[in-house]
């Protein structure tokens, strides 16, 4: 549709078609494009391609005004490219070739490594390898902000499942039996409910859910809680199971997927030099290899 309404828009076409105007007629150049739109020198933007450039669900007068600043948005590259490419020193040249061939190097050695990856990285990491790695390497996890492990819900004031949420959320153990009862109640009146007592959270997200604002850091954090708020019409209730501040060891739970990705980006480096290392000797027994310096 939109390119119906490009096309009936003969001023931009105008435009456009005296802008690129050359001396060698489209019926002259060696390739033509089976449906182009504009041209500059050899290079042609053809209608397919410029279908890739419009946003979705545009008709009628839009998308002809959006379908012509994209013509001329490639156009101006396009011109700008080939006056670049005419005007290029030789040395210039030629840093740009060896860029360019140490980029398609990279690439190709980079494809191969993961295709070997792929074929070849164990990639089960054993809850017993990642504890012995925490254990291990404890100065890597020493925490750079608070965390938190909790429970919360928030509710409209006037809820009358209030008093039955708050006994239970409050109370010293839950059993499977209470949460799912929790949950089924959270999930009638509550706005917002986080009942996964076993996840640490960073504190900064938490505070973006309760409104805390008003509590010291270290008052909030200090002891083990259960803290009923009110703010703009809700009742929010937390209960604070356990917390780490900054600088403090982070605990295992926290680190674990962390951990597992340090392990495979270690094994995937063994993988490679292993790999690196038997390529050479295969192809030095082939008479591949030859060092001239010495």
């Amino acid at each position: 549709m939109f390119l119906k309404a490009f096309s009936a828009n003969r001023t931009a076409w105008i435009f456009i078609f005296g802008l690129l105007a050359a001396s060698i007629s489209c019926r002259q150049q060696p390739v033509l494009p089976s449906d182009p739109v504009a041209r500059v020198g050899n290079a042609y933007l053809e209608r397919s391609e410029l279908q890739t450039m419009m946003p979705a669900g545009l008709a009628g007068s839009d998308s002809a005004d959006i379908a012509r600043k994209r013509v001329l948005a490639w156009v101006g590259h396009q011109i700008m490219l080939q006056k670049a490419a005419a005007n290029l020193n030789e040395a210039a040249g030629a840093a740009i070739e060896k860029q360019i061939e140490q980029y398609r190097e990279d690439l190709v050695v980079y494809f191969y490594e993961e295709q070997l990856t792929r074929k070849l990285l164990d990639t089960v990491v054993q809850d017993a390898e990642i504890e012995e790695y925490y254990n291990a390497n404890q100065s890597q996890f020493v925490l750079k902000s608070d965390i938190v492990r909790l429970r919360f819900v928030q509710l409209p004031e006037q809820a009358k499942t209030a008093p039955k949420i708050e006994s239970l959320l409050f109370a010293d153990s839950l059993s499977e039996k209470d949460l799912y009862t929790l949950a089924e109640l959270c999930g009638k009146e509550s706005g917002h409910y986080f009942l996964d007592g076993d996840t640490w959270l960073p504190f900064s997200d938490v505070v973006k859910e309760i409104p805390i604002q008003a509590y010291d850091r270290n008052d909030f954090l200090g002891v083990k809680k259960k803290i009923t708020l009110k703010s703009d019409g809700y009742l929010y209730y937390v209960s604070i199971l356990d917390f780490k501040v900054r600088d403090m060891v982070s605990p295992l739970s926290f680190e674990k997927e962390r951990i597992k990705n340090i392990i495979l980006n270690l094994r995937k480096r063994g993988l490679l030099r292993q790999a690196e290392t038997d390529l050479m000797q295969e192809a030095t027994e082939a008479g591949l290899v030859e060092i001239y310096y010495n």
